[in-house]
């Protein structure tokens, strides 16, 4: 009886002493899985920490659209901005298609420009919701933070009246 007593009593130090290890050597410390799980749900959310990258969408956009009866044209440089380096793989990657969707953002919104003093920085709203809405397709999340204008000039074409 004494000799299963003192096994069991061997067995309760040995599974005490291996916890006790355990605690303090092995399971990660509170701040340690605390920054594990923030850079989960970043990493989860599509952002990324690091520096921030910058691409040029070369060349610059042109286009031309009505206004009060003449034809006017808007001419503008953009980058992206991002701190995901596959962000900006897949924007190089995806450059015909989202070349075309802003081409066509702008035709159609361009009149914001003229209406409200604010107008071209809700364009660039438009801009960076467009680029963000190819990526979500293409690549399951947003992966940019700013499509900004480097560029941004709009000029009238002016007609001289014919003799």
């Amino acid at each position: 009886m004494k000799k299963i007593i003192l096994i069991v009593a061997v067995i309760v130090v040995l599974v005490a002493a291996g916890l006790a290890a355990w605690l303090l050597f092995l399971r990660p410390a509170p701040e340690d899985a605390a920054a594990e799980t923030e850079e989960a749900v970043a990493e989860e959310a599509g952002v990324h920490s690091g520096p921030v990258q910058y691409l040029e969408l070369a060349p610059s956009f042109v286009v031309n659209f009505p206004h009060q009866g003449r034809q006017r044209y808007m001419q503008a440089s953009l980058s992206v901005m991002s701190r995901d380096s596959e962000a900006i793989a897949a924007v190089s990657r995806h450059m015909p298609l989202i070349r075309h969707n802003l081409i066509n953002l702008f035709s159609a919104q361009l009149l914001l420009v003229f209406e409200d003093p604010s107008g071209i920085e809700r364009l660039r709203q438009l801009a960076t919701a467009e680029v963000q809405q190819v990526l979500i397709n293409e690549i399951g999340r947003e992966g940019i933070e700013e499509v900004l204008f480097t560029d941004f000039v709009i000029c009238l074409l002016y007609t001289s009246p014919s003799p």
